[in-house]
């Protein structure tokens, strides 16, 4: 992905097959598993009846290796969209809710933030729970962070919650809620955002870093980009990459969720790599007190 100053021709052309390297790996792996299902575990038919259960296990396979850090490495400064991703997690306080974590890539950017008093990270592929752990381990976080094997979805959510201790009689339970890289794959976006916002305390934030539909023609966007969008939804984007989805406008559900109480106290949402099909917008939002 290019630099965010104004990007070169070249640099649009080339923007425009970013998310081809992600889409081949990710089918890769999913057709793989489905080898190994029918061939190696005499699963004759769970590419058919099993569907399901093959994608998370091959996205949870494909993540993992997608994310992998060489420890041995020398660290590198984050480049493209994941330089949006330290400044904003440094603004997180109190008890923390984070969305879909993942293998854990940002869980180091977490361990220097003194403000955090607890976190629960609801991740609901359980495949990626060990690396997730892991890296808690790693940060020295393993008395602040819990894993809660679960979604977005306020039904197994709060269950989850409920399970780890977590007082849910009041819906105002968090300080600040992070969604980084989350938000394009959960069901029912409008519902399930407006559900996060209930669950955050008067003064909460929610701390957001998405990829989202690009506006192509009716704003600050690029046409091309959002053609390439369509096509690469057409080639099974969603399917392959965790119920992935490019073309969610994530802003707009966002600012909905809050109409109900006349609307966020504070929005600061920056748009970033308008040329690109992996559009970001990347901010903090702050409820009424």
């Amino acid at each position: 992905m290019a630099s965010e100053g104004y990007p070169t021709v070249w640099e649009r052309v080339v923007a425009l097959f970013d998310p081809a390297p992600l889409l081949w790996r990710s089918s890769f792996e999913y057709f793989r598993i489905c080898l190994e299902a029918v061939f190696l575990r005499g699963e004759l038919f769970s590419p058919i009846f099993r569907t399901a259960k093959l994608r998370d296990e091959a996205f949870g396979r494909f993540w993992l290796k997608f994310s992998a850090v060489d420890p041995t490495a020398p660290p590198k400064p984050p480049q493209g969209s994941a330089a949006l991703i330290p400044p904003l997690l440094a603004r997180a306080s109190g008890t923390v809710l984070d969305i879909g974590p993942g293998s854990g890539t940002q869980i180091p950017l977490l361990k220097d933030v003194t403000t955090i008093q607890t976190i629960y990270g609801a991740e609901p592929c359980i495949g990626l729970h060990n690396e997730l752990r892991s890296r808690i381990l790693a940060a020295n976080l393993q008395d602040k962070y819990r894993i809660l094997h679960c979604g977005a979805q306020k039904e197994t959510l709060i269950p989850a919650l409920e399970n780890a201790g977590v007082d849910v009689s009041s819906p105002a339970i968090f300080d600040t809620i992070l969604c980084v890289r989350v938000l394009c794959s959960i069901p029912d976006p409008d519902r399930t955002i407006a559900d996060l916002y209930d669950l955050l305390k008067p003064g909460g934030q929610l701390l957001v870093t998405e990829h989202v539909v690009n506006p192509g023609w009716r704003s600050k966007g690029s046409i091309l980009a959002r053609l390439a969008q369509a096509v690469y939804e057409l080639l099974g984007w969603g399917f392959f990459m965790g119920d992935c989805h490019m073309n969610r406008d994530t802003a707009r559900s966002l600012r909905k969720a809050a109409e109900k109480d006349g609307g966020w106290e504070v929005v600061e949402l920056e748009e970033h790599f308008w040329w690109s099909p992996i559009m970001y917008i990347s901010g903090r939002l702050v409820k009424k007190a």
